[in-house]
């Protein structure tokens, strides 16, 4: 389901010019889930920051499943806002 979510967000900032700078002015804010958030929803897309969090999880789950085989030996991986900064990255074109 966030995989399409993300999808449709990529594929409307690629064609609205003025949507792609929105939302990485989003990006830039103090509470910028909330307000990148707030900027898909104006547009019709409608995620919600729980939406990211749990991207984030499950992104995170399956790292730690495909390192070493999961479990203690997998090595610390830095999971935080991965899925939505990756996604911005997408937007951004980097």
């Amino acid at each position: 389901m966030i995989d399409l979510l993300f999808e449709q967000i990529r594929k409307a900032a690629a064609e609205d010019q003025q949507f792609k700078e929105k939302l990485l002015k989003a990006y830039r804010e103090e509470n910028r889930i909330v307000a990148f958030c707030r900027e898909c929803n104006a547009k019709g897309i409608e995620i919600y920051p729980m939406d990211l969090a749990d991207a984030d999880e499950s992104m995170y789950a399956a790292m730690r499943r495909s390192t070493n085989g999961g479990g203690e030996n997998s090595p610390h991986l830095n999971w935080q806002e991965e899925a939505f900064s990756s996604l911005v990255r997408d937007i951004a074109g980097e």
